[in-house]
Protein backbone atom coordinates (compact mmCIF):
# COMPACT_ATOMS: atom_id res chain seq x y z
CA UNK A 1 0.00 0.00 0.00
CA UNK A 2 1.74 3.58 -0.90
CA UNK A 3 1.78 6.27 0.96
CA UNK A 4 0.02 9.17 0.65
CA UNK A 5 2.17 12.53 1.40
CA UNK A 6 0.30 15.22 3.45
CA UNK A 7 -0.51 18.18 1.25
CA UNK A 8 1.01 20.88 3.57
CA UNK A 9 4.06 20.19 5.30
CA UNK A 10 6.25 22.67 8.27
CA UNK A 11 9.71 23.99 7.70
CA UNK A 12 12.20 26.20 9.42
CA UNK A 13 12.36 29.42 6.91
CA UNK A 14 16.04 29.91 4.84
CA UNK A 15 17.17 33.24 3.80
CA UNK A 16 15.83 32.41 0.17
CA UNK A 17 12.02 32.71 1.55
CA UNK A 18 12.28 36.08 2.16
CA UNK A 19 10.97 37.94 -0.56
CA UNK A 20 7.71 34.79 -0.72
CA UNK A 21 7.08 35.99 2.62
CA UNK A 22 7.25 39.65 1.91
CA UNK A 23 4.91 39.10 -0.65
CA UNK A 24 2.42 36.51 0.97
CA UNK A 25 0.18 38.28 3.58
CA UNK A 26 -2.15 41.38 3.53
CA UNK A 27 -2.68 41.05 7.25
CA UNK A 28 -0.53 39.98 9.60
CA UNK A 29 -0.45 39.68 13.67
CA UNK A 30 1.92 42.87 14.02
CA UNK A 31 0.20 44.52 11.01
CA UNK A 32 -3.56 43.42 10.85
CA UNK A 33 -4.31 46.50 8.99
CA UNK A 34 -1.79 45.74 5.99
CA UNK A 35 -0.15 48.84 6.07
CA UNK A 36 3.16 49.46 7.53
CA UNK A 37 6.68 48.43 7.00
CA UNK A 38 6.18 44.50 6.31
CA UNK A 39 8.80 42.93 9.14
CA UNK A 40 12.01 41.80 7.16
CA UNK A 41 11.92 38.75 9.48
CA UNK A 42 15.88 37.97 8.32
CA UNK A 43 17.20 38.04 11.74
CA UNK A 44 14.79 35.74 12.56
CA UNK A 45 15.36 33.02 9.30
CA UNK A 46 19.27 33.62 9.95
CA UNK A 47 18.37 32.13 13.60
CA UNK A 48 16.14 29.66 12.82
CA UNK A 49 13.00 31.45 14.30
CA UNK A 50 10.43 31.34 11.50
CA UNK A 51 8.38 28.12 10.69
CA UNK A 52 6.35 28.12 7.21
CA UNK A 53 3.73 25.89 6.55
CA UNK A 54 3.54 24.92 3.02
CA UNK A 55 1.29 23.96 0.96
CA UNK A 56 1.60 21.67 -2.41
CA UNK A 57 -0.13 23.30 -5.26
CA UNK A 58 -0.56 20.52 -8.10
CA UNK A 59 -0.70 23.07 -10.58
CA UNK A 60 3.07 23.83 -10.72
CA UNK A 61 3.22 20.86 -9.08
CA UNK A 62 5.57 22.58 -6.32
CA UNK A 63 5.64 23.75 -2.66
CA UNK A 64 4.42 27.08 -2.25
CA UNK A 65 4.36 29.07 1.45
CA UNK A 66 1.19 29.82 2.62
CA UNK A 67 1.85 30.55 6.61
CA UNK A 68 4.92 32.03 8.81
CA UNK A 69 4.76 32.30 12.22
CA UNK A 70 7.80 34.51 13.98
CA UNK A 71 9.01 33.32 17.32
CA UNK A 72 11.38 33.40 20.20
CA UNK A 73 11.81 31.68 22.74
CA UNK A 74 13.94 32.61 25.55
CA UNK A 75 16.34 30.55 28.21
CA UNK A 76 13.65 30.20 30.65
CA UNK A 77 11.59 28.53 28.47
CA UNK A 78 9.00 31.56 27.68
CA UNK A 79 7.62 31.48 24.00
CA UNK A 80 6.96 34.72 22.19
CA UNK A 81 5.23 34.90 18.70
CA UNK A 82 6.09 37.71 17.31
CA UNK A 83 4.31 37.83 13.91
CA UNK A 84 2.27 35.20 12.18
CA UNK A 85 0.55 35.34 8.37
CA UNK A 86 -1.08 33.59 5.96
CA UNK A 87 -2.04 34.04 2.15
CA UNK A 88 -4.99 35.51 1.35
CA UNK A 89 -6.54 39.19 2.49
CA UNK A 90 -8.13 37.14 5.52
CA UNK A 91 -5.84 35.51 7.96
CA UNK A 92 -6.35 31.26 7.85
CA UNK A 93 -7.03 30.19 11.12
CA UNK A 94 -6.17 26.79 10.79
CA UNK A 95 -3.06 27.24 9.34
CA UNK A 96 -2.31 30.26 12.20
CA UNK A 97 -3.51 27.51 14.51
CA UNK A 98 -1.39 24.95 13.00
CA UNK A 99 1.68 26.62 13.52
CA UNK A 100 1.09 28.09 16.70
CA UNK A 101 0.32 24.30 18.07
CA UNK A 102 3.15 23.21 16.39
CA UNK A 103 5.55 25.47 18.21
CA UNK A 104 4.25 24.92 21.49
CA UNK A 105 4.35 20.74 20.89
CA UNK A 106 7.87 20.85 19.60
CA UNK A 107 9.48 23.28 22.27
CA UNK A 108 7.51 22.60 25.27
CA UNK A 109 7.62 25.78 26.89
CA UNK A 110 6.57 26.86 29.96
CA UNK A 111 4.59 29.67 28.75
CA UNK A 112 4.04 31.59 25.54
CA UNK A 113 2.55 35.02 24.56
CA UNK A 114 1.88 37.08 22.03
CA UNK A 115 0.20 40.87 21.96
CA UNK A 116 -2.75 41.70 19.07
CA UNK A 117 -4.06 44.78 18.85
CA UNK A 118 -7.50 45.19 19.86
CA UNK A 119 -9.43 45.96 16.77
CA UNK A 120 -7.94 42.98 15.36
CA UNK A 121 -10.94 41.11 15.12
CA UNK A 122 -9.87 38.13 13.33
CA UNK A 123 -6.70 37.68 14.97
CA UNK A 124 -8.02 37.81 18.54
CA UNK A 125 -10.17 35.28 17.36
CA UNK A 126 -7.87 33.25 15.92
CA UNK A 127 -5.99 33.11 19.22
CA UNK A 128 -9.08 32.74 21.73
CA UNK A 129 -9.54 29.55 19.53
CA UNK A 130 -6.40 28.21 20.41
CA UNK A 131 -6.39 25.65 23.27
CA UNK A 132 -4.74 27.33 26.29
CA UNK A 133 -4.54 30.80 25.34
CA UNK A 134 -6.20 33.37 27.82
CA UNK A 135 -6.26 37.24 27.90
CA UNK A 136 -3.94 38.23 30.09
CA UNK A 137 -5.27 42.41 29.67
CA UNK A 138 -4.33 45.28 27.78
CA UNK A 139 -2.16 47.55 26.96
CA UNK A 140 -1.28 50.89 24.98
CA UNK A 141 0.99 51.37 22.49
CA UNK A 142 0.74 54.19 20.34
CA UNK A 143 -1.89 54.42 18.84
CA UNK A 144 -3.41 51.56 19.53
CA UNK A 145 -4.38 49.08 22.39
CA UNK A 146 -3.15 45.85 22.55
CA UNK A 147 -4.71 42.40 23.45
CA UNK A 148 -1.75 40.81 25.63
CA UNK A 149 -2.53 36.99 25.39
CA UNK A 150 -0.80 34.36 27.55
CA UNK A 151 -0.56 30.54 27.58
CA UNK A 152 0.43 28.10 29.86
CA UNK A 153 0.86 24.09 30.21
CA UNK A 154 -1.93 24.25 32.96
CA UNK A 155 -4.38 26.52 30.91
CA UNK A 156 -4.45 24.24 28.01
CA UNK A 157 -4.90 21.33 30.19
CA UNK A 158 -7.90 23.15 31.75
CA UNK A 159 -9.68 23.98 27.77
CA UNK A 160 -8.75 19.89 27.05
CA UNK A 161 -10.83 19.26 29.89
CA UNK A 162 -13.86 21.69 29.82
CA UNK A 163 -13.76 20.82 25.97
CA UNK A 164 -14.19 16.92 26.98
CA UNK A 165 -16.71 17.73 30.20
CA UNK A 166 -20.01 16.14 29.76
CA UNK A 167 -22.29 19.08 28.22
CA UNK A 168 -25.80 17.06 29.86
CA UNK A 169 -26.42 16.14 33.06
CA UNK A 170 -28.80 14.24 34.64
Amino acid sequence: MATQELPYRMRPATLQDLLALRQLAASTLSHPDGKGRKEGHRAAAQQGEVLLLERYDGRIRDWRIAAFVDWHIRVDDVLTIRDAGTEGEVPHSGMVKQLVMELIRSLSPVEATLKVRVDATDWNEIVQGIAGFTREGSEYRRPHWINVWRWTRESAAQAVRTSRAPRFRR
